[in-house]
């Protein structure tokens, strides 16, 4: 499952609140700070300074669903660690994470921002993870978590690039002339005739 969408750091934060919402909803750190243990948030306002230092994304896990996340070491190589000073980083893994991200910025406009985690039947064709891990994961619970995020950010967003909806801080710095939007190739403004407002 995927969603695209464009959004500020602030349309981020307000993404967050609404994984907040659900019931035992857990967001976190998958990818730790190097030679640090991954951080685990109890708020917006905590992932707030993540976010501002251009950490453009967080995973949520829903505990009810099952599937905890289970720690994987990253060791660097000698050349990676003499450049970074540090040994390594630990990814936390599992099947039912939701990942929640934006691309980096390109040319100067606003890269889209994704929703994704895996489905059932893509998980158990794809995925790397065993049989009896993905037989803990109540994955109708996992989907209808997904699909309620999908709801408010489709209610949220005032206008849409193609079928991309837009979040309303990044409507509106866009109608200002405050940024653009990287539309896969190109830079898109405002007005422009692939967007469509709500």
């Amino acid at each position: 499952m995927k969603i695209t969408f464009f959004a500020t750091d602030a349309d981020l934060l307000q993404v967050a609140e609404w994984f907040f919402d659900i019931p035992g909803m857990r967001l976190l750190e998958a990818y730790s700070r190097f030679d640090q243990p991954n951080r685990w948030f109890a708020s917006a306002d905590e992932l707030a300074p993540l976010v501002a230092t251009g950490h453009w994304g967080f995973s949520g896990w829903l505990e009810p669903a099952g599937g905890r996340p289970r720690s994987r070491y990253i060791t660097f190589d000698s050349d990676t660690q003499k450049r970074y000073g540090a040994k390594g980083r630990t990814n936390l893994m599992s099947p039912a994470l939701i990942g929640a991200f934006r691309d980096n910025d390109q040319l100067g406009s606003l890269g889209a921002a994704h929703i994704s985690c895996w489905n059932e039947k893509g998980a158990r064709q794809r995925s790397i993870y065993p049989d009896e891990f993905l037989d803990e994961i109540d994955w109708k619970a996992l989907r209808a978590s997904v699909s309620s995020i999908q709801r408010r950010l489709k209610k949220a967003a005032p206008s849409k690039l193609s079928s991309y909806p837009i979040m309303p801080e990044a409507f509106r710095k866009l109608q200002a002339g405050e940024l653009t939007l990287w539309n896969w190739g190109s830079a898109c403004g405002y007005p422009s005739p692939l967007i469509t407002e709500a």
